[in-house]
């Protein structure tokens, strides 16, 4: 739904969606500083989210990617965390290992994509890697568990520290619940940042894609009346 408000208004207005400058401050990030009302913006509208994009301010399509990974069930416990890291630049590291991996995101492991990354660093090849992320991906708790001895064997095998063994094992233990994709992300990211520029920059034809698109909704008129 939130595609086709974008593409119906960009319609209307006469430009391609496609050349958003999803990096523009002023146009996008801007906006968020002191966002009122988030009606009609993807993702943002989420009452969980839109507290967490307050708390965050983010001024970029990857801290925006990550308010909206952040803003689910599991993960909101590092939002303060993370918050400190864009707005203060305060970064609390876990171990030196992993601070390449873990510096974008203020230390937190939040997505996947790290969590292999971390898994590689200690030895893990990428397909094991990539069968790690499925099954954090698809929350199988059990599965996961099996993999501390693996763990420890990697860490012996390299002669590593054993405390980066440890480290390891209590973030993926821990990201089984909340761990997000990046790609996924990412992807809610930028359409979210569509929606926030052409809500600001075009707001009387992202306001008629929206009441056209109000059809769809369970409560039309309710919808409506809120637009």
């Amino acid at each position: 739904r939130s595609v086709s408000v974008v593409y119906d208004a960009c319609n209307r207005i006469g430009i391609n969606p496609l050349n958003i400058d999803l990096n523009d401050y002023e146009k996008i990030y801007s906006h968020l500083d002191d966002l009122k009302t988030q009606h009609g913006l993807f993702q943002i509208e989420a009452d969980a989210n839109y507290g967490v994009c307050q708390k965050i301010k983010p001024k970029s399509l990857e801290q925006l990617s990550a308010v909206l990974a952040l803003g689910r069930p599991g993960a909101m416990q590092f939002v303060d965390q993370y918050a400190n890291y864009c707005n203060n630049d305060v970064y609390e590291p876990i171990h030196t290992l992993f601070d390449e991996i873990l510096k974008s995101t203020g230390g937190v492991a939040l997505y996947q994509e790290q969590l292999m990354q971390m898994a590689n660093k200690v030895g893990f090849t990428l397909d094991e890697a990539e069968i790690l992320r499925r099954i954090v991906g698809k929350k199988k708790v059990t599965e996961v568990r099996k993999w501390k001895k693996k763990i420890k064997d990697k860490v012996n095998e390299k002669k590593l520290d054993p405390e980066i063994g440890d480290v390891l094992w209590k973030i993926l233990e821990d990201s089984a619940n909340y761990s997000f994709n990046k790609s996924h992300s990412i992807a809610y990211a930028s359409l979210a940042a569509a929606t926030i520029y052409l809500k600001f920059k075009y707001p009387k034809e992202f306001f008629l894609s929206l009441l056209k698109m109000s059809r769809h909704e369970p409560d039309s008129i309710g919808e409506i009346s809120k637009i």
